[in-house]
């Protein structure tokens, strides 16, 4: 994997926790968000309050921000995806923007940050302490 598109998806993960940390306690908090038919709720503080400094549970539009965005970048669908054979023989995939390793963050109560690279959003959820609502 080239590092300009894994810099490119650490970028807009990094851009994703700013804004949610920006949009602060603006919210309603019921603190569940869905994707793909699943729907998860928040069960651990893992943002850090721009306006309190302490950490708290994702609002609703943070945690739909991070469902989507992690959702989106490690689909693992091949739905839609064509082949294309190249002068050489070569056979060649769009992927899409599919496929991705995502590093995410969370807060601590110390104000120190956590990451980790995950490959799929069950993995996201398990280290962000999300958990599927039945």
């Amino acid at each position: 994997m080239h590092n300009k598109p894994r810099l490119a998806i650490i970028r807009a993960f990094a851009l994703l926790i700013a804004l949610a940390v920006a949009i602060g306690a603006q919210t309603a908090w019921s603190q569940s968000a869905q994707s793909n038919g699943k729907k998860y709720r928040a069960t651990k503080a893992i943002v850090l309050d721009s306006t309190t400094h302490q950490v708290r549970l994702p609002n609703d539009s943070e945690l739909q921000a991070m469902v989507d965005q992690i959702t989106s970048l490690t689909n693992r669908s091949t739905e839609g995806l064509q082949a294309k054979t190249l002068p050489d023989g070569t056979k060649q995939i769009n992927l899409q923007g599919r496929f991705n390793e995502v590093v995410i963050a969370r807060a601590n109560p110390d104000g120190t940050m956590e990451t980790r690279c995950v490959e799929s959003m069950e993995e996201a959820a398990e280290f962000l302490g999300l958990e599927v609502v039945q």
